[in-house]
């Protein structure tokens, strides 16, 4: 039977995990990430996963970000999305955040009825 994690290890797997939240990858590719560099059960790692969202929820709530700072940031992560996901061709992927990129920068077209 593998041994519990201390509460310092396991703070150490949310904060990792935060990481990669912050970088943009998914949930359900973070939490297998978490599971087989760790060697636990899926179900850990996904509670893992969860505390790291309420982790990046807390700090932007508690932070001083302001809607530039945000703004900045999500443009970033959706240029890295576009472009990883240009090289693996998935290039509904690359509308869908295209799409979402233009919303957020106000250049989404006007539908006239």
């Amino acid at each position: 039977m593998p041994k519990r994690a201390t509460k310092q290890e396991t703070e150490l797997r949310v904060a990792h995990a935060a990481e990669l939240v912050a970088e943009g990858q998914a949930y359900s590719s973070i939490t297998t990430h978490v599971a087989v560099k760790y060697n636990i059960s899926r179900r850990r790692a996904r509670e893992i996963t969860s505390k790291a969202y309420l982790l990046l929820k807390d700090d932007i709530e508690e932070g001083d970000l302001n809607r530039a700072e945000m703004t900045a940031k999500l443009v970033c992560t959706l240029e890295n999305a576009m472009y990883r996901a240009m090289q693996e061709k998935q290039y509904s992927a690359v509308a869908t955040n295209a799409k979402v990129l233009m919303k957020l920068v106000g250049l989404e077209a006007k539908v006239k009825n």
